[in-house]
């Protein structure tokens, strides 16, 4: 997949004067029996399963691997996907980053057990809930987009 990155919707600003860090990253929107929406609790907030590329890995190995480490989900990545650009500090990086992210939705093909991230905690919100508690505005946007397509 190819994306136009200067057509997509853009959440925050570069705060670098110097230029932030591209870094290409892709995310899920996991749905459960109930409709629910898996999302990844952190001590930094609710984020939807995913993270950044490593080289060379598709969007898709990216999901399955991310969904993974975070959850202990095994995933089946559908056909639906958007895309958007958050601007974000790291403080743990110490780093500005430019994330170009890709949006997909998937479905749960199985529990591995748990994740092997610690400090990320599998829970299951409904989409609206997801939309109040995410905290990248790119997040919620993909999800009102993915819910708009499901009406």
């Amino acid at each position: 997949m190819t994306t136009d990155w200067n057509g997509v919707p853009v959440f925050g600003r570069n705060a670098d004067s110097a230029g932030a860090t591209v870094r290409p990253s892709a995310y899920c929107i996991m749905v459960d029996e109930r409709g629910r929406i898996a999302v990844v609790r952190t001590p930094l907030g609710i984020d939807l399963p995913g993270g950044g590329m490593e080289l060379g890995e598709s969007v898709n190995e990216t999901v399955v691997r991310e969904a993974w480490e975070e959850c202990g989900l095994e995933s089946l990545v559908g056909d639906w996907a958007v895309c958007a650009i958050d601007f974000v500090y790291s403080p743990s990086d110490r780093c500005h980053y430019e994330k170009r992210s890709t949006f997909v939705d998937a479905r749960c093909s199985g529990l591995r057990g748990q994740g092997i991230e610690p400090d990320h905690e599998l829970e299951w919100l409904t989409p609206e809930q997801a939309v109040t508690q995410l905290r990248h505005p790119s997040h919620r946007w993909a999800v009102n987009e993915w819910r708009s397509r499901q009406a």
